[in-house]
């Protein structure tokens, strides 16, 4: 049962990592004029230059394009770590802690907490259930 429940888990990291990386590429060809593909896409772009308009702080000193090229490298973390801990491997959890520190190191970049949090909050402890539910049992002894 722990493991039908890790693969689950890995499974949902996955494909939030691929959205992660599919958004990200798409936006970040969108502010450099590689294509024009509208709808959510635009509407998303608008909102991302006005979050960037109004803050403040910007530690990093990220652009539109370099934040979106962020989005991609924490999509391609998660997808990779995913993929990791199906096959349980301890590089997984790795690549998967190094997506929990990136996301939550946009909170402290942009002094900024809002409602994904909570996103990032539930990413966390959902990685601590993998942790416990992909150890593979001890043997018993004969």
């Amino acid at each position: 049962m722990k493991r039908k429940l890790a693969i689950v888990i890995c499974l949902v990291f996955l494909a939030s990592g691929l959205i992660r990386i599919f958004a990200g590429g798409g936006m970040m060809g969108l502010e450099a004029g590689w294509w024009a593909p509208g709808g959510e896409f635009a509407e998303a772009m608008t909102d991302t230059q006005r979050f960037f308009g109004e803050r403040k702080v910007n530690l990093v000193g990220f652009t539109p394009f370099t934040y979106f090229g962020y989005i991609m490298f924490m999509g391609v973390t998660i997808s990779l770590g995913a993929i990791g801990q199906l096959w349980r491997k301890q590089w997984g959890l790795t690549l998967i802690a190094i997506y929990l520190f990136s996301h939550g190191a946009l909170f402290i970049n942009f002094m900024e907490i809002n409602p994904k949090i909570y996103l990032w909050g539930l990413s966390v402890a959902v990685a601590a259930v993998l942790v416990w539910a992909n150890r593979e049992a001890p043997a018993k002894p004969s």
